[in-house]
């Protein structure tokens, strides 16, 4: 039991200090702010909040995969899936309502449950097991809807208010992404599952000796990511009241980019949900400023390439005892 203990609460140093993202995060912002007058508007602030909760909310599910040693990178193809199974559902009465929140947020889970068991229980690499999952995925929506955009004939207003209500002027959602992240930073932090969770990512061997129970665990953090990517699908469908199932789904990039961007190790161990949702604003900072300022979309890309360069280096260089 003591050599467990010692395990499961070796958590990184990485994790016992304000990470430098968040020292990124106000110089991005202040620097923005004496580019453009417009940043600091209220409508300004309000919008780069809501730009980046689709992307947030999957990247805090990829960053519990990514702290526990393996990749998920079917969490696009689930985003799709979610939206379009949300608008299938039609959502127009209050139980398809009901049906449309809580049935694609439980396939969402049980996709990831599948590749938590084909990567802990099957021994499968997490990157070939969750682009096959990819592929199965989109491949068995777009055979649903041959194809086609995918259209709510009548969206109850409770369900497209998910998305559109806000309250004290800010966006559900984005209320929505906060509390996630304060709940994902509790349950990393302070719980067995998460100190468990770290102790996988750290030496996946040694957390078994100790008697932690890796294959649970790791199952676990995959449906985490499945859960939450299929929670972003219904918000887009809340959001916009119709799915082109060809157009989108490309999140699992944007929000491993976050993911590193916060600090989170590719090999495991290290990173943590408020990191995340810090690098999350970095990104939306710099692409609305530049959006204000009329830069075009390469120039923004090459920003933001930059940013995250940089940020890998420093990673690197820290975690070498630079």
């Amino acid at each position: 039991m003591n050599a467990a203990a010692g395990v499961v609460r070796r958590l990184p140093a990485a994790t016992r200090f304000v990470s430098p993202i968040w020292i990124v995060l106000v110089a991005v912002i202040v620097v923005a702010a004496l580019m453009s007058d417009r940043f600091l508007s209220p409508y300004n602030v309000v919008t780069v909040l809501q730009q980046g909760v689709i992307t947030g909310i999957v990247a805090l599910g990829m960053t519990i995969v990514l702290i526990g040693g393996q990749f998920d990178l079917s969490t696009g193809a689930v985003v799709m899936m979610a939206a379009v199974m949300a608008l299938l559902l039609d959502p127009s009465d209050p139980s398809g309502v009901a049906m449309a929140f809580i049935l694609p947020i439980l396939a969402g889970a049980a996709i990831g449950t599948v590749n938590g068991f084909a990567v802990y229980g099957a021994g499968a690499n997490s990157i070939v097991a969750t682009i096959g999952m990819q592929f199965l995925v989109i491949g068995g929506v777009l055979a649903v809807v041959s194809g086609q955009h995918v259209r709510a004939d009548d969206i109850s207003a409770v369900f497209s208010g998910f998305a559109l209500a806000r309250p004290l002027g800010v966006p559900l959602p984005v209320f929505l992404f906060a509390v996630l992240v304060a709940a994902l930073a509790v349950v990393m932090s302070s719980t067995v599952f998460g100190r468990h969770v770290y102790a996988i990512g750290g030496d996946i061997e040694a957390a078994r000796r100790a008697g932690v129970r890796v294959v649970r665990t790791g199952i676990a953090t995959f449906a985490i990511s499945g859960a939450l990517a299929a929670l972003s699908g219904v918000i887009i469908a809340a959001l916009v009241g119709h799915v082109d199932p060809t157009a989108i789904g490309r999140y699992e990039f944007p929000a491993l980019t976050a993911a590193v961007l916060g600090g989170t190790s590719l090999t495991g161990g290290i990173g943590r949900p408020a990191d995340t949702a810090a690098a999350i604003l970095v990104i939306a900072v710099i692409t609305n400023v530049m959006t204000i300022l009329d830069y075009q979309y390469p120039v923004q890309l090459l920003v933001q390439g930059i940013v995250l360069t940089g940020a890998v280096a420093f990673y690197s260089w820290q975690r070498a005892g630079g």
